[in-house]
Formats: structure tokens, sequence, C-alpha cells
């Protein structure tokens, strides 16, 4: 029995044995969660933002997988495929015995880059077909000349080079 108070209200008595803590959180427990939370979300916002060097330098990868996919496509095709760009975009042609023709495959359909360039250049290995602009081509052989097409927006310059073995690689030049 509790003790009676002078009103005749029982005081609370100290729980010992018979009374069990209820499980969950307390108040502040939660609202440090929420702090720590909340850091680690705006720090990956402010990270997550790409600026744009990274723009430029993801077109230039994007490119480059492209690149390496229209050289095994004309191996295994055995036909020559060309890509023609500038600074709006690009677009891959393939050869037909009626000349070269825009190709309309998903992959291989004409493309914009993310950023608007002030140029994308062919730095090395560019061939001019008859009267046509400078393109790059990739033919049929296993290794090839090396290519180099450089990406330039404002003062980031990215460049896209072949080794002639099918592969490519983007990097920014500083």
């Amino acid at each position: 029995m509790r003790p009676a108070t002078p009103r005749g209200l029982t005081a609370f008595a100290p729980c010992r044995r018979t009374c069990r803590r209820v499980p969950g959180f307390t108040l502040l427990e939660l609202l440090v969660v929420m702090v720590i939370a909340g850091i680690v979300i705006s720090l990956v916002a402010v990270n997550a933002s790409p600026n744009e060097r990274g723009r430029v330098l993801d077109d230039g990868q994007r490119i480059a997988r492209l690149f390496e996919l229209a050289q095994e496509d004309a191996q295994l095709g055995a036909r020559p495929i060309a890509w023609e760009g500038d600074a709006g975009g690009w677009r891959f042609l393939e050869s037909t015995p009626q000349g070269w023709v825009p190709m309309r495959t998903d992959i291989f359909a004409p493309g914009q880059w993310r950023v608007r360039l002030d140029g994308a250049v062919i730095a090395e290995g560019g061939r001019r077909l008859g009267t046509g602009p400078v393109r790059l081509v990739f033919g049929r052989e296993l290794i090839d000349e090396p290519q180099r097409l450089i990406l330039t927006s404002g003062a980031i310059r990215v460049d896209v080079t072949g080794d002639g073995s099918g592969r490519y690689v983007a990097t920014v030049l500083q």
C-alpha cells in the first residue's frame, strides 16, 4: 500500500521491481538524429550539383564510349563508320554503296552536347571525305591510326584520345 497524503490522495512511490521502462526513443535522441541527417543530406546535395567542367567531361566520356562502340560496329559489320560534330552536337554516318548516310539506330542517333561548346575540333586522325567536313572514320581494321578530339567550353578543354586499338579516354586538360 502506498502511504496516504493529508488530503486522502496517494503519493507516488518509487517504482522498483514491478515497473519497467517503456521502450522507445526520447525526444532529445530523435532531434540529434534529425540534425545529423540534415547535415549529411545538405553535404550530399552541395557535392551532387554538377558544374560546367563536370558536364563537359561527361560529354567527353560519353563520346569516348560511342567511339569505342562505333569502332566495334565497323569491325563487326565490315563497313566504315564516320563521326562528324561541331559545337552544337554530332552525328554518325555509315558507308553505303550510295555514299555516307546518317545512322538512325538508337545508339548512333544524332546527339546534342549537355553544355553548349565553343568548339569540337578533330586534332588528329581526321579525314576529309570528298568535299565534306573533316570526319573521324572508324574502319574495319583492328589497329587504326590514333585519333584525337578536343572539346572546348570557355577555359575548359576535354581531350578525347584513341590509341588506335579501339580504346578511347576523355581527360580534362589544364
